[in-house]
């Protein structure tokens, strides 16, 4: 982390409004990540505490093979529909907003059918066990619901309003999960219903979203629907699918850097040993979602500030966002590689042995979260063609290390090999937006990691050093080393830009009790706005 040119506390007017504003955007998203990650993590402790391992690990697997084919059969459309459809409401093109849907939707919609139909002829030609194959047909059935969702949430961002977003993705469909899982749980120990739990709240999202949508559409006077044939759709598809077609090959590299490898130690080390890998690193994972809401905020506001010949204020955000990002994420992580086998006892003493992959994984996400959102400034700053590349090559990387690594060290090398994959992700897109930006970190950025390091880490350790290993002791440790760097953190928070984020959550308070602003303004995003991600880590 080196110094960087960056604002101190008496920031120009200018950069204080511009801080305001990442912090305004990443307030909202951060409750609707955290409610999010939550489920997910839900879904995973009903799953290990209520089937057997060697299920779960087969239903983790098709979840992760899901999410890869909806990355391939959605083409990273979602993004399009966000871009396209906002651009045509703030220009008075307000009529080609179903265009836009439509021209998307439809070859979407088709080819995830046609991929469903493929996939439950040949899937019983496969040397698996029929319940495997069973679930994973059940699993298929999904997937045109699933696309349809994420196109037509995609719809109401453009529109301007995430609460469709939150209300159906993070709570609806997040919460379903393993509440559905738990009934599954208590009637049978089948994959089958355990995979129909994941997979179901898909078709009940997608019911909604649609809803959704049409009614925002009704409430903008704008027309919801249109024929897929209709002249307004044929002439937008060129210029829709010219921007979707890098950005598809960007989005499958990314998802399969994140899930690939779960089917790796399947097929590698077995069903058992990828439940434990799933619970681990997923478990891990979920952090990322602490900091969605800044990572969401901040490149559309880099793009702006940026487009308007701001390159310093576009750095400041940057680096705010790092710093805040650091400040958020840093404690998880840090407590996830003092004390992983206390962790894991959530998921019960079979998944003990995946202590070692979380202190592997929590390392590289150290790393990855120091960086900052560098993946997403480069794509702010127009270059995609330089994501694609980055992610691609993290992909590769990624893929020969689980298949090198996993045979002889089992789910720790493929915890090796995301960790890598983590490190090449960031460090190309830091080296190549430095010209253009500066550094995404700095000595602020230094400051709040090393009292998230000191504070946490310290206490465990020195109980560890005296010989206590008694989980229950070293969770308390680990508490009050977080309360010390709570207290830490409002101790600089000057230096934080902390002032930023209070006055938000103060404004924000008051509305609700003065009933002002219009829901309308509430659900404001930028137009630039892009679905929510996952960080680079």
């Amino acid at each position: 982390m080196s110094d960087a040119p960056q604002s101190t506390p008496a920031s120009t007017g200018s950069d204080r409004a511009e801080l305001r504003t990442l912090a305004r955007g990443g307030i909202g998203g951060l409750l609707a990540s955290l409610v999010s990650g939550l489920g997910g993590l839900a879904f995973i402790t009903v799953a290990a505490w209520g089937f057997p391992k060697a299920e779960v690990g087969i239903v983790f697997t098709l979840t992760s093979l899901f999410l890869i084919a909806l990355a391939i059969v959605t083409l990273g459309s979602d993004v399009g529909v966000v871009r396209f459809t906002a651009i045509r409401m703030h220009s008075g093109q307000g009529d080609d907003v179903a265009a836009v849907l439509m021209a998307t939707l439809a070859p979407v919609w088709v080819l995830s059918v046609v991929v469903t139909g493929l996939l439950w002829f040949c899937l019983p030609f496969l040397p698996f066990q029929h319940e495997y194959v069973r679930s994973a047909q059940v699993v298929s059935l999904f997937l045109p619901w699933a696309a349809t969702s994420n196109l037509v949430l995609a719809g109401t961002r453009g529109l301007g309003s995430v609460r469709p977003t939150i209300m159906v993705e993070s709570l609806l469909r997040q919460a379903l999960q393993p509440i559905l899982a738990g009934i599954a749980a208590f009637q049978t120990n089948s994959a089958v219903w355990l995979a129909l739990a994941w997979v179901f709240p898909y078709a009940v999202a997608c019911l909604v979203g649609l809803r959704s949508y049409t009614r925002l559409c009704a409430a903008k006077g704008r027309q919801a629907w249109l024929s897929p044939f209709a002249p307004q759709v044929r002439a937008v598809s060129r210029e829709v699918w010219s921007f979707n077609a890098p950005r598809a090959l960007t989005q499958i590299a990314q998802i399969g850097i994140r899930r690939a490898d779960i089917p790796l130690v399947t097929l590698l080390a077995g069903p058992a040993q990828a439940a434990v890998y799933t619970a681990a690193s997923r478990f891990v994972a979920s952090g990322l979602q602490a900091i969605k809401g800044i990572q969401q905020m901040v490149g559309p506001q880099i793009a702006r500030l940026y487009a308007a010949g701001r390159p310093d204020q576009a750095g400041l955000a940057l680096r705010t966002a790092t710093t805040w990002n650091v400040m958020i994420a840093w404690p998880v992580y840090v407590t996830c590689a003092v004390i992983p086998s206390v962790i894991l006892m959530i998921f019960g003493r079979d998944y003990s042995s995946g202590s070692s992959v979380v202190v592997i994984l929590a390392l590289g996400m150290l790393v990855g979260i120091a960086a900052g959102p560098v993946d997403i400034a480069l794509l702010m700053l127009g270059r995609s063609g330089l994501s694609l590349r980055n992610n691609l090559a993290a992909l590769i990387t990624n893929l020969i290390l689980n298949i090198l690594l996993i045979p002889g060290l089992g789910i720790n090398g493929a915890a090796l090999a995301w960790t890598a994959s983590i490190l090449v992700s960031n460090a190309l897109p830091t080296w190549q937006i430095r010209p253009i930006l500066g550094n995404a970190s700095d000595r602020t950025t230094a400051l709040v990691a090393a009292l998230a390091v000191v504070s946490i880490a310290t206490p465990a350790t020195a109980l560890r050093l005296v010989g206590v290993e008694q989980p229950l002791a070293l969770f308390v440790a680990t508490v009050a080393g977080g309360l010390v760097y709570l207290g830490l953190a409002w101790r600089f928070r000057r230096r934080l830009h902390l002032g930023e984020l209070a006055a938000v959550i103060r404004r924000r308070r008051n509305r609700k009790v003065n009933g002002a602003g219009s829901a309308e303004g509430r659900d404001c995003v930028s137009p630039t706005a892009t679905a929510p991600q996952e960080p680079t880590a």
